[in-house]
């Protein structure tokens, strides 16, 4: 007997003579069953390597969504990471017809989907100008600064840049941020009309000597201690004093009620 694409067996007695042969014929299979396997394997492989291209490999090479908004921002590839070792991707959209591009901080964007969902669309924030592309991209409110201005960046502060905001408004934000009187922080926001104020743990830390150095300021004054984040124990009793420690030490400061706060960032109307 042949085990084989022909079937061969017999029916009879004993004697052989007497056997009548019986030829059965089996189609033969276009493919080897095996081989059947394997190219079933390989559709399943493409199959899974094709979902996983076209839903995670946008997320790795364009970054997080920001909703777009009405700027409609595209985030592009990650293309480093922060202080606090966080993703820093590209950021770009289309405001009165100019693009504009800045950088989309990962760690802000539990903040930015508050902010959208929980601000009016015509809310105004006072924050540092880091964020302010984030804010104004993401989701459509407005920043009193968003770009450094010509002396920020002369000063070695940030990269060289043609997009860039009135010496004066960042002097004004930086003192909002830094003074010792409440009533001077919210008058500042005030003539700006804004109603909401947006501080990270970089502003208290790893930002606070720059800033302080920009506003003419000696960092020694008010900390001892360079730190990534904000830390409560590298503040002098001046530095102490300030707005920015204030609110990151989350000690209530009137005229400022926070609204929003997570590991990163706070978020606070001023009213």
């Amino acid at each position: 007997m042949r085990v084989g694409a022909d079937y061969y067996g017999y029916s009879g007695g004993p004697d052989v003579s007497d056997c009548i042969i019986i030829v059965i014929h089996f189609p033969r299979p276009r493919f080897p069953m095996r081989r059947i396997q394997i190219i079933g394997l390989v559709v399943a492989v493409v199959l899974v390597g094709a979902t996983t291209v076209y839903f995670a490999i946008p997320s790795l090479l364009n970054g997080p969504s920001c909703g777009g908004g009405v700027y409609s921002a595209q985030i592009s590839g990650q293309v480093s990471v922060d202080e606090l070792g966080q993703p820093l991707y590209n950021l770009t959209f289309t405001r009165n017809g100019v693009q504009e591009r800045g950088l989309y901080y990962g760690f802000m964007s539990a903040s930015m989907s508050w902010i959208k969902a929980n601000t009016p669309s015509t809310a105004v924030f006072m924050t540092w100008w880091d964020y302010g592309k984030e804010i104004v991209g993401c989701t459509g409110r407005s920043s009193i600064i968003s770009n450094p201005s010509a002396r920020f960046v002369s000063l070695g502060f940030t990269a060289k840049t043609t997009e860039l905001d009135p010496e004066q408004s960042l002097i004004d934000v930086g003192t909002a941020l830094f003074a010792t009187n409440a009533t001077l922080s919210h008058s500042i926001a005030a003539r700006f009309g804004a109603g909401y104020l947006l501080i990270t743990v970089e502003d208290g830390g790893e930002k606070a000597p720059y800033i302080l150095r920009y506003l003419g300021l000696r960092p020694a004054d008010y900390i001892t201690s360079n730190s990534t984040a904000f830390s409560s124990l590298a503040w002098t009793t001046l530095g102490q004093q300030t707005m920015i420690y204030r609110l990151s030490a989350g000690e209530t400061v009137p005229g400022f009620t926070q609204v929003y706060s997570d590991a990163y960032v706070k978020v606070y109307s001023i009213g």
